[in-house]
Parts: structure tokens; sequence; C-alpha cells
């Protein structure tokens, strides 16, 4: 939900900077998912379902994956 949600604010800036206001957005998701890992102080591993951990690693894979393929080229920006 938090990614759709930075997606849905950059689809309103210019078509230059989506990428990188996208992947500084997606990294700021991550670090907030990161805060609430910690706070909650859940184990990481062996659980059956989606922890706050999951959604860090997911964030800032994305945020990666956005500038790398901003950075070959490959978004057209």
């Amino acid at each position: 939900m938090s990614t759709a949600l930075c997606v849905g604010v950059s689809a309103f800036l210019p078509a230059a900077v989506v990428p990188w206001i996208l992947a500084a957005m997606l990294n700021l998701a991550g670090l907030v998912w990161l805060g609430v890992a910690f706070t909650t102080a859940g184990p990481p591993f062996k659980r059956g379902r989606f922890t706050a951990w999951d959604g860090a690693l997911l964030s800032f894979a994305v945020s990666f994956g956005v500038q790398a393929a901003a950075r070959l080229g490959l978004l057209g920006a």
C-alpha cells in the first residue's frame, strides 16, 4: 500500500523527475517500515505472514530498482 501511495503521488510530477522522486519516496517508505519493525521488535524470520521487516526490504529493493532503471535510461526520462 505504501508503494501504491508513492506511485500515485509521483504520477502528478513532471516526467523528468518522476524516477528520482519515486525512488526517494520509496526510500523514505522503507525507513518508515524499518522504524515500525524496530519499534514492534518482532522477529524478522520464520513467520508465516508479511512483517514490517519484509515491507522495509521490499521498499528498499524497489527504490534501488527504480534508481538503476533511471540511470540505465530504461524509463525514458
